[in-house]
Formats: structure tokens, C-alpha cells, sequence
């Protein structure tokens, strides 16, 4: 089983329980986001700092308008085209 970090709802910084889905609310509401607005506001990457690969190429996916694939969060019936069981 893989680990889909990309999935809506899934917690990548552990130490401080913040989720993909935290990351992109602020990044939504900022006119410049970063990955230091999440250690910032959340605290991510002041202990372990294992997510911060994670939410950097979630930014940059997101910048890139790769992330989130809102037509599917929508459905809730899939995601990055595989169906949902």
C-alpha cells in the first residue's frame, strides 16, 4: 500500500498534525505562498522536519496548477483519474 500524500485530507507533518488540506487554505488565502508560512502559522518543520519535502512539492504543484485536481475533490468519485472505492 502507498502512501498518496496528494490525496485531499492527508496529514503530512505529523509532529503537528497539519494536513495537505491545511496547506492549501493558506496558500489559497495568500497572495505569495511558501512552505515558511506553514512553519510560521503551524509549526511545521520546527521538529522533525520530514514534511518539509512533502509540502514543497505540493507547492509547487500547486503553483503549477497540478494540485489540487479540483474537478475530482469535487466528486469525491475520483482522484488524479482513479475511481474511489
Amino acid at each position: 500500500m502507498s502512501w498518496d500524500f496528494r490525496q485531499p485530507g492527508t496529514r503530512i507533518c505529523v509532529c503537528y498534525d497539519v494536513s495537505n488540506d491545511d496547506a492549501l487554505k493558506l496558500w489559497r488565502e495568500s497572495e505569495q505562498p511558501s512552505v515558511e508560512q506553514l512553519k510560521e502559522k503551524h509549526g511545521c518543520g520546527n521538529n522533525c522536519a520530514m514534511c518539509i519535502p512533502y509540502f514543497r512539492t505540493l507547492l509547487r504543484d500547486y503553483q503549477r496548477g497540478k494540485w489540487p485536481k479540483d474537478e475530482a475533490a469535487k466528486a469525491g468519485t475520483e482522484w488524479f483519474g482513479a475511481k474511489k472505492k
